[in-house]
């Protein structure tokens, strides 16, 4: 009789250790395996995911403290990379992009909270500003462009105005404004014509009117005004 209740007590515990939750398992050699949930201290979940060999694989969801989805990363090579997107607590997609090693690589996307339009797109190598970037206005038209060198702007600089029209056209070198720099109205027609050395305004900068006359100049030598030209004064 024992024997009998030594049996069913036996069968009883096997069967409720394989219908245990099985989230948050490892293997004997203490590496992440199947399915694994993270909470906080208050019990708000973090993430969720599957891993395989303590390696993170597939889809891995991020959560707001309130639950509202956070961030959808597909992660791969053994948890170096992972194709990421984010979103505002209202729903809307904030940003999207590529992790490599954790940090930002290949061409990302920035979104706006109010109307989910394209807000800027920009190029990371290493979690580095590297690449063309570009600005757009709330309406979708593209309103800057630009270059990064290693975190530096480096490269040609514009501005347009909505229509697409060129509004400001420059140069950066190694992070300072370099060479020509020309403002446009919306006629095409310059505002402002000057140059820059090392970040500063030098030599002759000449101002016009929308009738394309000559209204001002101005004299710099290393960013110091020296003196201004009017004409008929």
């Amino acid at each position: 009789m024992n024997r009998i209740f030594i049996a069913v007590l036996f069968a009883i515990f096997s069967f409720s250790v394989v219908g245990q939750d099985t989230i948050n398992q490892k293997d004997i050699q203490g590496r992440k395996q199947g399915f694994w949930r993270k909470t906080d201290q208050a019990g708000h979940q973090v993430y969720n995911g599957h891993f395989k060999d303590g390696y993170p694989v597939g889809v891995f969801n991020y959560y707001y403290p309130d639950g509202k989805l956070k961030t959808v990363s597909i992660m791969s090579q053994k948890g170096k990379r992972a194709v990421a997107v984010s979103y505002f607590p209202n729903g809307r997609k904030m940003a999207s992009g590529v992790y490599l090693d954790e940090k930002k690589d290949s061409t990302w996307q920035f979104f706006s909270e109010s109307n989910g339009n394209l807000v800027s797109q920009e190029h990371y190598k290493a979690g580095i500003m590297d690449g063309e970037s570009r600005v757009f206005y709330p309406e979708g038209a593209l309103s800057e462009l630009h270059y990064f060198r290693q975190g530096l702007r480096d490269g040609p600089w514009e501005q347009y105005y909505t229509d697409g029209k060129i509004k400001l056209r420059g140069t950066y070198q190694a992070g300072d404004k370099q060479g020509s720099f020309k403002t446009f109205y919306t006629s095409g027609l310059p505002m402002i014509v000057g140059q820059y050395i090392s970040g500063h305004q030098t030599g002759t900068w000449i101002y016009y009117d929308e009738k394309g006359t000559v209204s001002k100049k101005e004299i710099y030598d290393k960013g110091a005004l020296v003196r201004v030209e009017e004409p008929g004064k």
